[in-house]
């Protein structure tokens, strides 16, 4: 009786497999969604929007981009948690949601038990910018003035655990800086409140503050990655321009519902990398400042950098005590 029942199971296991691949050589055969959790204008949804393009033109399948914004992204990436994992529903990732969620007490999924992430697109620094007229020359004034004049200097972000505010709370904790987190839902309301003025403050993803910075609206002072960026070669670093040891950088991802099938997944990863390394794609990602990530980085390999990730930042919130209100 053991016997039939193993050779039964091992008879379903050999189909169910069979049907998943199966799907997986159709897939896809309808549109697909990509939930963008963050407002429109921010560098996830400009790049969210160029992925999305490029995967339509692959499949032959519109892939319609939908903006989710709310609780640091999270608001959106549940959404998609809650969706049918067929691979219909995908969601366009950021290190918020991945791998800085802990600093939300209350969410009502688990982030990683309740998403799989797919692959790991791109990763991009951030750069310190100031308004135009702002009397902040650099790093080192900064730290100065925070310090010298306390709970003035306001910076602000695309919500609690975004890249825009860990890249500051991490500036913060190693400079003992005394600046002011103001969470916004999302980079481009926090943009125009920086421009007019009303904060002093932010540490931007690249592609998104670029223009502003070109077009004379903002100041860069530095960038947070370890070297410069190819886009501003005249920008320091802000390890070079009064935090030595600072290094912080974004990065963002395509993710499905936790039990989306294996086989879908791995094509979805593999048709996302040739895109990301393309040539075609290379000018227009160059332009935004995002540079993709090496063509090895297969879905168990982005697991594994996401799992290093979570644990650095993990452990910071709980040191530095930081918790969203």
């Amino acid at each position: 009786m053991n016997k039939f029942f193993a050779a039964a199971a091992a008879c379903a296991a050999m189909l169910s497999f069979a049907a998943t691949s199966a799907h997986a050589d159709t897939y896809p055969s309808k549109p697909i969604r990509l939930v963008v959790p963050l407002a429109p204008g921010g560098s996830a949804d400009v790049l969210g929007r160029l992925v999305a393009q490029k995967l339509s033109e692959k499949y032959g399948q519109s892939v319609i981009v939908e903006n989710r914004p709310g609780v640091g992204g999270n608001i959106g990436a549940e959404n998609v948690a809650r969706a049918e994992p067929d691979g219909y529903s995908l969601l366009f990732g950021t290190i918020g949601i991945h791998s800085t969620y802990k600093i939300y007490p209350n969410l009502k999924y688990d982030p990683a038990k309740d998403l799989k992430p797919v692959v790991l697109l791109a990763e991009l620094p951030n750069v310190l910018v100031v308004p135009k007229d702002s009397e902040l020359a650099n790093t080192k004034a900064v730290i100065a003035e925070s310090k010298a004049h306390p709970n003035t200097l306001f910076f602000g972000s695309a919500g609690f655990g975004s890249s825009t505010h860990m890249a500051g709370e991490l500036f913060k904790y190693q400079s003992h800086a005394d600046i002011s987190h103001i969470p916004y839902k999302g980079s481009g309301p926090a943009l125009t409140d920086l421009v007019g003025g009303r904060l002093q403050l932010m540490f931007e993803n690249l592609p998104t503050a670029l223009p502003l910075i070109k077009s004379g609206q903002l100041r860069a002072l530095a960038v947070t990655s370890a070297t410069r960026a190819p886009s501003l070669p005249d920008v320091p670093t802000i390890a070079q321009d009064g935090l030595p040891g600072y290094a912080f950088t974004a990065w963002f991802t395509i993710a499905a519902p936790a039990h989306t099938p294996d086989a879908i997944v791995d094509k979805l990863n593999h048709d996302i990398r040739e895109i990301m390394l393309s040539k075609d794609m290379a000018p227009k990602l160059a332009d935004l400042g995002v540079t993709p990530v090496p063509g090895n980085r297969d879905v168990k390999a982005t697991a594994t950098f996401i799992a290093g990730e979570t644990s650095t930042f993990s452990q910071m919130i709980q040191t530095a005590h930081l918790t969203a209100r």
